[in-house]
């Protein structure tokens, strides 16, 4: 079920963080690492789930991991989560998700900027 595999998929990413942390991994988790697990939460539409996989990236970014910055695509993966969520506040959601990301671009703490689909 798909509510197993985006916990499986965090469960994961905690493991990845561990051992890099304890020498046992070369690296650190990457933007595109964390945006597959988002990517899992988004498939069932678990915002919480999302935004509390980004809200780590930016730590993890914020604490020296520079692989993690968030990117335009995981902004993108957390708006399409808040569009499958069927919350009645998705609209409001995806739009100030999307009004952050004009910030961000706007003052270069996020590169490129978003686009048409």
């Amino acid at each position: 079920n798909s509510k197993d595999a985006s916990r499986g998929a965090e469960k994961l990413l905690d493991t990845m963080i561990d051992k890099c942390k304890s020498g046992d991994l070369d690296g650190s988790p990457d933007a595109v690492t964390y945006n597959s697990v988002m990517s899992a939460y988004a498939k069932q539409g678990d915002v919480v789930g999302a935004q509390k996989v980004l809200d780590r990236m930016q730590m993890d970014y914020d604490t020296g991991n520079k692989a993690a910055k968030p990117t335009i695509r995981s902004y993108s993966v957390l708006i399409d989560c808040w569009a499958k969520s069927n919350r009645p506040d998705a609209p409001r959601g995806a739009e100030k998700l999307l009004d952050t990301m004009i910030d961000k671009c706007k003052s270069g703490d996020l590169d490129g900027s978003p686009d048409a689909v």
